[in-house]
């Protein structure tokens, strides 16, 4: 097999169902389910810097092989989603739509280019690391688990996203994972909401149809130690207590600490952050 085999098409030349509807269909029955919606498919990858032109379908003559979806800033760029669909797998075609990635990437003069794995996707894996990607970080998720607690949502007060993500990016000192960084969450919009508790503690929070993610908690330096950010996780918990309340791309290190001590439990589904660089 070559590449001559396959036909690649940007993104841009598709309308928001088209693209919809390929990225379904190259998640059929994957390790996690990913269903989308035109509206959801702008929502989700609008945040993420997704560059229509650099990311593209893939094709046999007239029919859908796969798609790749390239987000970019500066000079990194990302693998937002990659899949095939169904009668395509495991025949290679990955490892060339993939490879050609990486070759526009470096002809644009990206510097790296990320993308995460889950950790039990070793066919996966092995194929990033054919092509020079190599783990970086471990990135874990955490259920809230159902608990009553004394404190009331009330104490919670609307905030404005954007102005969440600003003060994410002021005081944070780490690279956070592409999906939960300030540049993304600053991207959200209703319906995500924020939050503030007495101007001391932070949170974003996205409500799907069937789970209810924290993108964010962030205390100022100052109000740390003090016990705001527990009263903050406490008055979500409360808000949300009767939606699947979780966290996803959280890093080794004080937040994992931090919703550990708390009662949140850890799952098993992890991720590999991995770099390319160029």
């Amino acid at each position: 097999m070559t590449s001559i085999e396959l036909i690649q098409k940007p993104l841009l030349e598709f309308t928001p169902a088209e693209a919809c509807a390929a990225m379904n269909r190259s998640f059929e029955e994957y390790l996690v389910p990913m269903v989308f919606t035109p509206a959801t498919f702008e929502r989700r990858f609008r945040g993420e810097n997704l560059d229509v032109e650099a990311s593209k379908l893939w094709f046999k003559g007239s029919e859908l092989v796969g798609v790749v979806l390239i987000a970019r800033r500066g000079w990194n760029s990302r693998v937002a989603a990659m899949g095939l669909v169904v009668g395509e797998r495991s025949k290679g075609y990955g490892k060339v739509m993939l490879q050609a990635a990486i070759d526009e990437a470096t002809a644009r003069g990206d510097h790296n280019l990320l993308l995460e794995v889950f950790t039990p996707n070793e066919r996966a894996r092995r194929l990033y690391e054919s092509l020079g990607f190599r783990n970086t970080r471990l990135l874990s998720t955490f259920n809230c688990p159902v608990k009553t607690t004394s404190v009331s949502s009330r104490e919670l007060t609307e905030a404005d996203p954007r102005e969440v993500a600003r003060l994410l990016g002021q005081e944070t000192d780490i690279e956070l994972p592409w999906m939960v960084a300030p540049e993304t969450l600053a991207a959200t919009a209703p319906p995500v909401r924020a939050f503030h508790l007495e101007s001391k503690a932070y949170a974003i929070v996205r409500a799907d149809p069937t789970r209810t993610l924290l993108l964010t908690l962030v205390v100022p330096q100052a109000y740390r130690r003090q016990g705001w950010g527990s009263r903050l996780l406490r008055a979500v918990e409360a808000a949300y207590a009767d939606k699947s309340l979780m966290t996803y791309m959280v890093l080794e290190g004080p937040a994992y600490e931090f919703l550990t001590a708390r009662g949140w439990q850890p799952q098993d589904l992890t991720l590999w952050e991995m770099v390319r660089p160029l």
